[in-house]
């Protein structure tokens, strides 16, 4: 039976296939081999080792993606530890308040983070808080082969490798868009698991050479990514952080054959690509893979077409299932392209219920939607409350999105419980009206919102991003899919901008988009 664990995964891949190229960055001279990334794993277990870290203890990195990120993960594995994901972009005061919440005992900091000084801020931050690991470790420059290599224990004797597929591995704060930002628990087994699974739905495999600028601080880029890489054979090539031009350098040095980013990165490359058409070679692509947010159709289309893709595979899930739940590969197979958001992964149960309750609707109809399978978490760090909430007691997770599953597993999602728009009485759900609005040829991207209302409640509001050398047209935009919408649907209040607040996930950030009606009557 294929091994789980993590270190476990690892250290099998690298005995079958140690030669084979497994993950390349941009700032690296070539990529490092599963043999060779078996060996820094090791050596990153026996620094941890020297620290005193061992089962059930956590470690936590402040890092942009590098080499080092994912060597502290996999030593992680090795000793049974658990890795909390810090995003690069946190502030001082957001770092020292997610240390004092999830409490690692080490905090390994990349020397520069965005051209800010992060140990210092790091030192700044932790002095006099709540709480303060007991130790912070500078990672080398480059975050390459030799980033952990000044650190006691490196050249001690390798530890022997736990390999325990159920111990806590990764500890990921939620984005945060409607709440405060939870804890996710993630095991090996979940995310060996969920990129098994996305991979064969997504139709993915050894061959490939996936091009992601997507963060390892999120689980889309770390499972559905990194992680996919590791147990398919694929090669996984990441930089530092997304800029449109390196990932495209990279798509040409390597010969990518797959896109993995969500859809604003995506609008990004596509719009650098269709100024600058003959300044790349990216012939090689085949395949776009785009999640982490709502991808319009005619996002989608324009994304296969400027970058003469096959297909675009759209994935959908969330952290706490690990975070894939559904894939449409864009072959056809899910209905018509664009109006689902694909078949429920393999292996993973799905019903939906009417919301808040366990009563199953027919099928084909709409309600919440509810998972269960070995890609999804056993709960937040230290909130038995919001577990409670959204675990039940035989392990299903209740997502909190709304649509509808066909007969053949096919899920229509058609928003969150919590995003639902109420207007007079009257639901709406804003993915929809996204969808209506981002067909039409002057949109780049629409975000829907509920606007308070003295009359309605709540009124429909929206901000529109002009597409590409267009010229936009509220009047227009709205004359053009009142045919479409019904009245209630219809936006009331709609505001043109250049661009929309975006969490580090890179999700709209909806309690941000809401302020930007402020003022108005």
């Amino acid at each position: 039976m294929a091994p789980l664990a993590l270190d476990a995964v690892l250290l099998d891949a690298a005995a079958r296939h140690p030669d084979r190229p497994l993950y390349a960055f941009a700032e690296l001279d070539r990529p490092v081999t599963y043999a060779e990334f078996a060996e820094l794993a090791g050596r990153g277990a026996a620094v941890l080792a020297a620290h005193g870290i061992g089962r059930g203890d956590r470690i936590a990195v402040w890092s942009e993606n590098s080499l080092a990120w994912l060597t502290l993960l996999a030593a992680a594995a090795w000793r049974g530890a658990a890795l909390v994901t810090l995003h690069p972009g946190l502030t001082g005061a957001e770092l020292a308040e997610a240390v004092a919440r999830a409490r690692p005992r080490r905090l390994f900091v990349a020397g520069r983070i965005r051209d800010r000084d992060a140990v210092a801020e790091a030192n700044a931050a932790l002095t006099g808080a709540p709480y303060a690991p007991d130790g912070i470790h500078l990672l080398g420059d480059d975050g390459g082969r030799q980033a952990l290599a000044g650190l006691p224990g490196w050249a001690d004797p390798t530890p022997e490798p736990v390999g325990d597929a159920d111990a806590v591995l990764n500890i990921q704060f939620t984005s945060g868009s409607t709440g405060p930002a939870k804890m996710v628990t993630l095991s090996g087994r979940n995310l060996v698991r969920n990129a098994q699974w996305t991979a064969q739905a997504a139709g993915l495999h050894a061959g490939d050479v996936l091009a992601s600028p997507l963060p390892l601080a999120h689980a889309a880029g770390l499972s559905s990514g990194a992680v996919l890489a590791l147990v398919t054979g694929a090669l996984w090539v990441s930089t530092r952080r997304f800029r449109s031009e390196t990932v495209l350098d990279l798509i040409e040095r390597h010969r990518c054959t797959v896109l993995q980013a969500v859809p604003t990165m995506a609008t990004m490359i596509a719009d650098r690509v269709q100024a600058e058409p003959r300044r790349w070679d990216i012939s090689s692509l085949r395949v776009g893979f785009l999640g982490g947010a709502p991808c319009p159709p005619a996002l989608r289309e324009r994304t296969v077409r400027v970058l003469g893709l096959d297909r675009a595979a759209v994935i959908y899930g969330q952290t706490e299932a690990g975070p894939t739940i559904s894939v449409d590969p864009g072959d056809g197979s899910c209905a018509p392209v664009g109006l689902t958001v694909g078949r429920i992964v393999p292996d993973l149960d799905a019903v939906v219920v009417q919301p808040g309750t366990r009563h199953p609707v027919p099928s084909g109809e709409a309600g919440e939607l509810l998972v269960r399978g070995e890609s999804v978490t056993s709960g937040y760090l230290d909130d038995p409350a919001a577990t409670a909430a959204a675990l039940t007691d035989d392990g299903w997770l209740r997502t909190g999105d709304l649509g509808a599953l066909s007969s053949e597993r096919v899920f229509t999602l058609t928003g969150r419980v919590k995003e639902l728009i109420i207007r007079g009485g009257e639901n709406v759900s804003p993915a929809e009206v996204e969808a209506v609005l981002c067909e039409h040829d002057t949109v780049g991207q629409a975000c829907v919102l509920g606007v308070p209302s003295a009359r309605w409640g709540e009124e429909v509001g929206a901000l529109l991003i002009a597409a590409p050398g267009a010229r936009l047209d509220i009047d227009d935009v709205l004359a053009a899919v009142a045919g479409r919408l019904a009245r209630h649907k219809l936006p009331t209040r709609v505001r043109v901008v250049a661009d929309l607040p975006l969490l580090p996930s890179g999700k709209v950030d909806r309690r941000a988009a809401l302020t930007l009606f402020e003022g108005e009557n």
